[in-house]
């Protein structure tokens, strides 16, 4: 799925996406990562939606963003209850979807110069 481009080329934008391959700025992550608008982390541990934690997403709320947009694959799978509750208790909103809408959305945010971090669960295709 291609992306339309991004108006500001010093924003991170998805320019890219595809099962197993995310493509942002040039960037290719092949990987869990995350996103915002001024920062890329290629190797977020986190591999599947199971493996999800408090600590895992301390990472993301670190980024200071007002929303996490956590995409959970091909398909929109919930994490436990009490992680969204964790989230709202720091003040930050968490909205889950499968990658290809995740990226959408955040794309979107972005434009409305939102702060919001992108966290792609990216399985190996191997």
């Amino acid at each position: 799925m291609k992306f339309t481009e991004h108006r500001d080329s010093n924003i991170f934008a998805v320019q890219h996406y595809q099962p197993g391959q995310v493509k942002v700025n040039g960037l290719e992550f092949t990987q869990s990562c995350f996103i915002t608008q001024f920062t890329t982390e290629n190797n977020w541990p986190c591999h599947a939606i199971t493996q999800l934690t408090t600590e895992l997403l301390d990472t993301l709320l670190e980024t200071k963003s007002e929303v996490i947009i956590l995409g959970t694959g091909d398909k929109q799978v919930f994490p436990e209850p009490r992680l969204f509750a964790y989230c709202a208790s720091k003040g930050v909103g968490l909205e889950v979807m499968a990658n290809d809408a995740a990226c959408r959305t955040y794309n979107v945010l972005t434009t409305e110069d939102r702060e919001v971090v992108l966290a792609l669960i990216i399985e190996s295709l191997e």
